[in-house]
């Protein structure tokens, strides 16, 4: 893998994000099966006629990230392979990033408010340019009543990428959004990576303290 490309890399989310945006697909018995929130804009929501399009179905979804424009992109398909009817147009936002962060990594979690709830995520794959790449990681089978976090960080040089995957809902049935899976894009100031010759004046700083702290305690015995 060529150096700085960009991966998908389970970790523990970071102190202090916040979200930048959040694609949302539901279990609903209406006809909002999917939504696309983004920081500092409308939220956007897509339908499929009729009723039980997640009823114990496996149905796939579909995220992008432009980083030229800094906009999301979502989609939820009616097949497992990324085809077939969409529950909406694909759903477009362009966040706003609030000044001095980035967009760090991506939370693929769920919510449920009921024990006899439950979704698996599978067939997660990510791609920043070299083709799609399993990330088992993100796969996950959530029930319960509670909110489920998966955080995964973006390791390397940020650019464009495409996230992917599948879900179902085998358990439970709602007529609102209480039953979803999320892929949440969380926001953070940048960590600040010294240059090299900072480096170099910090090191030579620690060696010369490390040094006169030898010299006192020699002089001291």
């Amino acid at each position: 893998m060529a150096r700085g490309a960009l991966t998908l890399t389970q970790a523990t989310q970071p102190a202090g994000t916040t979200s930048l945006f959040n694609a949302v697909g539901t279990f609903n018995l209406g006809n909002n099966k999917s939504r696309l929130e983004a920081a500092g804009q409308t939220t956007l929501q897509g339908g499929n006629p009729g009723n039980g399009w997640f009823n114990n179905t496996e149905r796939s979804w579909l995220l992008s990230w432009n980083n030229t424009t800094g906009t999301v992109s979502f989609n939820l398909f009616s097949t497992t392979d990324w085809t077939g009817a969409p529950a909406n147009i694909v759903l477009t936002q362009t966040p706003v990033l609030t000044a001095g962060n980035a967009l760090l990594g991506l939370d693929i979690g769920a919510r449920l408010t009921s024990s006899s709830q439950s979704v698996t995520i599978g067939s997660v794959q990510f791609d920043s340019g070299g083709g799609f790449v399993n990330v088992p990681t993100a796969n996950a089978t959530y029930s319960g009543n509670a909110f489920f976090n998966n955080y995964h960080s973006l390791v390397g040089t940020l650019g464009d990428f495409t996230i992917r995957g599948t879900a179902i809902f085998p358990t439970g049935t709602t007529t609102g959004d209480s039953m979803r899976f999320f892929v949440n894009g969380r926001q953070r100031p940048a960590p600040v990576v010294p240059e090299p010759s900072s480096l170099l004046v910090w090191s030579l700083l620690a060696l010369t303290a490390g040094g006169l702290g030898w010299r006192r305690r020699k002089r001291s015995a």
